[in-house]
This record gives structure tokens, C-alpha cells and sequence, in this order.
């Protein structure tokens, strides 16, 4: 009895229940729509909210990191190039040229360079005991060599002197090779090369004409004048050169000033280059800039300036930035440097027929740079005008080569010097000396500026670390 009014109950409250709802519900099912459709909007923009929220969150958090490691990288170039920046904003891109020029008294001493090479042969590369000479790293055909036994010429070459620093290094024909040590491996070097068929001239327009190295040397990957002294007759330039080294190695780039100065009474040619700073050319982050380069060859013609025949002495120092095993710069130097120099001589040959031929751009070219002889005029000597001593030269030259003809007909070949040079510069010896003030610090009319640029010109390619950086 219980259970059963219990499930009476329970249908009765049912029934209400339905009739309330289905009254309730039909009567105000819009309201409850509308509640409906109000709480799922609610909802869906609350999630729109949240996801807006962790998007901008996650948005500063990268943009404060992309900030961090934009201000890391420019703090490191300032860094790295803080020095080029300070001297930029100390010179307000101008270059000082009467303080950086190269002047003529800083170089005085190496006019003399070929009185310098005489001895240093002399010391270094003949034996005291027969007078013959001795092996380098290879025999060279026409040159006869000592047979002395190793220990008399050990003991005879003890004694050390400012030549004897100087080691002989590679010998080729018409070529020697000196290295002296600067740093701890890294080396200076002394090249001595005879080119009997090219004029001083020539070979000096091919080293300072920077638009012809770039079609005859593959190596230069830029190579351009970005500076001129303007004053007449300083023929200097600040030049930009770019060298090609080996994959795996960062190209190494110069910047230097480069000067070349004519001396017609003692007939040579020298041409200077030293590493410098300059506002227009900071260092470069694809390359690496070498800041320790200088650089002195001096060019004698056999007779005159624009007579086949000329040898040149050249002596150079870089620094790479890097340490090489001797192993490897011994044989680059060995393979790469006399390539190039029978690239330059041909190169030079090259620009003396296009010159016969007219090519219009050397021309130009030849024509802005006169015949380099005139120079330096003797206006130091008093009482004697240009003409004059011009006289003179001719004669002296004409009784030179007089006097070196009857010698060589006379003086057996491949006597004591095995360089042709030599045995003309002991005849000459007195009659080459000359006083500095011959030396006059106004150029001759005739020699216009030179915007030649040759990158550090060609010597550094006998840079025997230059194919390996």
C-alpha cells in the first residue's frame, strides 16, 4: 500500500511538471531563446578575448627579442669598426695630404737600393773561399756554383752584418729571391728580376695604371683609385685593391698610398706604396684588411728610360693576419712568384705593342704621363740650365755604353756576377754616386699627376701567403 500511493505521488508531480513546462515553455520560448543565443555570444567572445590576450602576449615577447638581438648586432659592428667610425667623424671625410703624403727625404735611402743589392750578392750568395756561387734551391743554366765542402763554407759565413740577415730564398732565371724574418713567420722579401726586352717606361705605366691590371691580372677582384693628391707633380694616390685568395679563406683587402718618384741623374725609377687609413674606405666585413703593407721597388734602365733593358729591385713586407705553416708558404711562394712575374713581363710586353698600335685608351693614358726622366729637373745646380744638362746626360750615357761595349768584348761571360747588371754597375760605380741635392722637391713641367691606381701595386702577389688567405 505504501509503494503504491508512493508511485501516485510521483505520477501526479510529473504531470504537473509537463504542464507547466509545455505552458511556460510555448508561452516564452522567444525570452529563452534569446538567453540562449546571448550566453553562446558571450562565451564565443570571451574565448575571441582570450586568444587576442596570449597572441599579443606571445607578440611583445618576440618583438622584445627580435629588438635585443637587432641592438646585439649593431653594438658588435660599432665595435668592429669603431675605429673606422672615430676616424670618419675626426676628418669629416677629408684626408690630410700634406701630412700623409709620402715625402722624398723618408725614401732617400732606398734610391740606393741596387748599391745595397752589389754587396748583399757579395755577402750572401758567393763563396768566400773559390768566388763562385752558391746553390740556392735549384741550378739555373749559365751559372757556375761553388763545389766547396758544407763546413768551409759554414765557417766562412759565420760573421753576421745587416746583409747577412738577408737569406737567399729562391733563385730563377733572371731572378733572386731574399727573405728576412720581421715577425715571428712572417717575412720580408727582396726580389731582384732582370727584364731585357721591356722599357723603364713601359713597365712603369703597367704598374701604375690600374684600368689595364684589372684585364691582365686575374687576381684583382677590385681595384680602384680612391684618392688623388692635386698639387703638381706629387704623383700620389690613395688606391683601394682587393686580392683574390683561395676558397675557405676570406678575401684580403689593402689600403695604401702609393707614390713614385724619377731621379734622371742617377737614371732610376722607385715606386712606394705604405699601408694607411682613409675616411672613404672603412674596413669591409667580407674581407679581411691588412693594415701592415709597405712596399720600395726601384727600376734602373740598362740605358735609358725608353731603351729596351731594365731591372728592378723590390723589396716588400705584409701582414695577412693569419699563421701559415713554413711548408706551405715556401711552396706557394716558389710556384706562385715566378708566374707572376712571367705574367707582369708579359702583360708588359703586351702594353708596349698596343701602344705601337694606337690603342686609343693607352694613348690616353701615355699621354697624361709623360716621359718620367724629366721629373726632377737640376735646379739646384747653379749656373747650368735644363738644356745643358741634358747635354751632358747624353754624353755620359753615350761614353757609358762606349766604355761597357769594349768591357764585354774583352771580359769573359759568366764571370763572377751571373746577373748582367752587375758587371755594367762596377764600371759605373763611381760615376752613378750622386748627392742628394740633385735631388730637387719641384717636378718637372712636363709630368703631369698621375691617377694610377695599382692595389698595393703587383708586389703583393709575391706576398707568399697571398693565394692562401
Amino acid at each position: 500500500m505504501p509503494m503504491a500511493l508512493k508511485l501516485a505521488l510521483n505520477s501526479l508531480a510529473m504531470r504537473k511538471l509537463n504542464r507547466y513546462l509545455r505552458k511556460n515553455v510555448k508561452d516564452k520560448s522567444t525570452s529563452i531563446l534569446r538567453l540562449w543565443a546571448r550566453q553562446c555570444e558571450f562565451v564565443v567572445a570571451q574565448q575571441l578575448r582570450r586568444s587576442q590576450q596570449i597572441l599579443t602576449h606571445y607578440a611583445k615577447i618576440w618583438e622584445e627579442r627580435a629588438l635585443r638581438e637587432l641592438l646585439r648586432r649593431v653594438r658588435g659592428q660599432v665595435q668592429r669598426h669603431a675605429k673606422g667610425f672615430l676616424l670618419s667623424s675626426a676628418t669629416l671625410l677629408s684626408f690630410d695630404w700634406e701630412r700623409e703624403r709620402i715625402d722624398l727625404e723618408s725614401v732617400q735611402e732606398h734610391m740606393d737600393d741596387f748599391q745595397f743589392l752589389e754587396r748583399l750578392q757579395k755577402e750572401t750568395i758567393y763563396c768566400r773561399r773559390c768566388e763562385k756561387r752558391k746553390l740556392i734551391d735549384s741550378r739555373v743554366d749559365g751559372v757556375s756554383y761553388c763545389c766547396c765542402p758544407k763546413n768551409v763554407t759554414e765557417m766562412l759565413s759565420v760573421e753576421r752584418n745587416a746583409y747577412t740577415v738577408w737569406e737567399p730564398y729562391i733563385e730563377q732565371p733572371r731572378m733572386i729571391t731574399w727573405r728576412q724574418e720581421v715577425k715571428p713567420g712572417l717575412y720580408a722579401y727582396k726580389v731582384y728580376v732582370e727584364y731585357p726586352d721591356v722599357t723603364a717606361e713601359d713597365f712603369l705605366h703597367v704598374q701604375i695604371d690600374v684600368e689595364y691590371r684589372k684585364k691582365w691580372d686575374n687576381t684583382a677582384v677590385n681595384l680602384e683609385v680612391i684618392d688623388e693628391d692635386t698639387s703638381k707633380g706629387s704623383n700620389s694616390h690613395v688606391i683601394y685593391w682587393e686580392a683574390l685568395w683561395p676558397k675557405l679563406f676570406a678575401n684580403r683587402d689593402y689600403v695604401y698610398n702609393r707614390r713614385y718618384f724619377v731621379d734622371r741623374q742617377r737614371r732610376v725609377i722607385m715606386i712606394v706604396n705604405k699601408s694607411i687609413e682613409h675616411p672613404k674606405c672603412p674596413a669591409k666585413p667580407h674581407t679581411q684588411r691588412v693594415h701592415e703593407y709597405w712596399s720600395y721597388m726601384v727600376i734602373k734602365p740598362t740605358s735609358s728610360f725608353n731603351k729596351p733593358g731594365v731591372s728592378f729591385v723590390l723589396t716588400y713586407f705584409d701582414n695577412p693576419g693569419l699563421s701559415i705553416p713554413k711548408y706551405i708558404t715556401t711552396w706557394v711562394a716558389k710556384k706562385q712568384m715566378p708566374e707572376f712575374l712571367h705574367q707582369l713581363h708579359q702583360a708588359t710586353l703586351n702594353y708596349a705593342k698596343a701602344k705601337k698600335q694606337n690603342e686609343t685608351r693607352i694613348i690616353e693614358f701615355w699621354d697624361k704621363h709623360k716621359d718620367p726622366g724629366f721629373e726632377y729637373p737640376p735646379d739646384t745646380l747653379l749656373g747650368y740650365s735644363v738644356e745643358d744638362f741634358s747635354e751632358a746626360q747624353k754624353e755620359e750615357e753615350s761614353s757609358l755604353q762606349k766604355v761597357y761595349a769594349k768591357t764585354m768584348n774583352t771580359k769573359a761571360v759568366g764571370e763572377r756576377a751571373p746577373l748582367a747588371i752587375m758587371s755594367k754597375r762596377e764600371l759605373t760605380a763611381d760615376t752613378s754616386k750622386s748627392s742628394d741635392a740633385a735631388l730637387c722637391e719641384s717636378p718637372d713641367t712636363s709630368i703631369e699627376d698621375n691617377n694610377t691606381p695599382q692595389k698595393s701595386s703587383w708586389w703583393s702577389y709575391l706576398y707568399s701567403y697571398i693565394y692562401f688567405v
